[in-house]
């Protein structure tokens, strides 16, 4: 789902018109409008964007919710704010906990790849991570791995959607679109090795292994903290 998709297909004339009145016309403007009112609310409707799963009419019907509370309640007023929130945390209403669902199940899983996610040397001393994530995290992973790695380069590889997320340097980060080869070379400049393992993994799964208590495995709750999906990934699970 794209911004651009906030006030497409559904929803009334009057509604739309009365946005673009407001001049909210533009998505990036009326998501501004949202934070000046909500940031809480304006997190939701991008985090449920992200997410891939959360119908892009729910999500306008959401902003359309909040930013009418508040105006309704008074703009720039504390009765403004309480009355956006109200609307913000209405899961009675179905688009708002459609936007809840969808908004908790990205974040869910951008905080777990922040602890998941393995990072491998390169020969050009970039560190590189790959995963395939159900929702679209990488641009939430962004400030995260710039303020982890510094100014040493890196890269999170999204399988699934053939994107590289890479930063290192400047503080500045990008989202690339790339394929990975079955030799391990990107064909957008990012060169991953995707070969077996090296010396540091090697020592990780030893590691791994000799701290690990056979007694106390607990495979029901290792599956819920660590899905399935993830372990293909994972050094120590190789």
């Amino acid at each position: 789902m794209s911004q651009g998709e906030l006030f497409g297909g559904e929803g009334s004339v009057e509604d739309r018109n009365r946005f673009a009145g407001n001049n909210l016309s533009r998505p990036d403007r009326i998501l501004e409008r949202l934070e000046e009112i909500s940031p809480d609310a304006c997190n939701d409707a991008i985090h449920a964007l992200l997410s891939e799963q959360s119908p892009a009419a729910a999500v306008r019907r959401f902003v359309e919710k909040v930013i009418g509370a508040a105006e309704a309640a008074g703009m720039e007023t504390e009765n403004g704010r309480m009355a956006a929130e109200k609307a913000r945390t209405d899961i009675l209403d179905p688009d708002t906990e459609k936007v809840q669902a969808a908004a908790y199940k990205t974040v869910r899983e951008f905080d777990r790849l922040r602890g998941l996610l393995r990072f491998k040397p390169e020969d050009g001393g970039r560190y590189t991570a790959r995963c395939s994530p159900d929702h679209f995290v990488l641009p939430l992973l962004a400030d995260h791995f710039t303020a982890r790695f510094g100014g040493v380069p890196w890269a999170v590889i999204d399988e699934k959607r053939r994107l590289i997320l890479r930063g290192g340097g400047k503080d500045r980060t990008e989202i690339v679109a790339g394929t990975i080869t079955e030799t391990g070379e990107s064909r957008r400049e990012t060169s991953v090795d995707l070969g077996g393992l090296d010396a540091w993994e090697t020592l990780w799964r030893t590691f791994h292994h000799a701290a690990n208590n056979e007694d106390r495995n607990n495979p029901a709750l290792q599956k819920q903290f660590i899905p399935e999906r993830y372990r293909k990934y994972l050094t120590e699970f190789f």
